[in-house]
């Protein structure tokens, strides 16, 4: 939030606002980040229970899993129909926040 009020840098935005350098993240269309450190890949297609997801450069913590993945590679996750896929940052200062939901 500091950011975007600082600067004006949108909360949401789409990859490759963050990860310019990544081709990859210049044809996603159905994933995005939200502030510095949390991707969001929703289910966007009716009936679907789980996708694929893009992670960037880095490690990644999956929220619904609590597993770690390194970047720079797609991942399978199930997605119930209560949840997301939402993935944060390992050094993230919100990751210890939000991992013990």
């Amino acid at each position: 939030m500091a950011r975007a009020s600082n600067d004006g840098t949108p909360l949401m935005r789409p990859m490759f606002f963050d990860f310019p350098d990544d081709p990859i993240c210049w044809t996603l269309e159905d994933q995005f980040m939200f502030g510095n450190d949390i991707l969001f890949a929703p289910i966007v297609e009716m009936g679907c229970r789980s996708r694929e997801v893009y992670l960037p450069e880095g490690y990644w913590l999956s929220y619904e899993s609590k597993t770690e993945y390194g970047g720079g590679r797609v991942v399978s996750c199930d997605v119930p129909l209560d949840s997301v896929a939402l993935f944060i940052r390992k050094d993230a200062e919100v990751s210890a926040a939000l991992w013990n939901h």
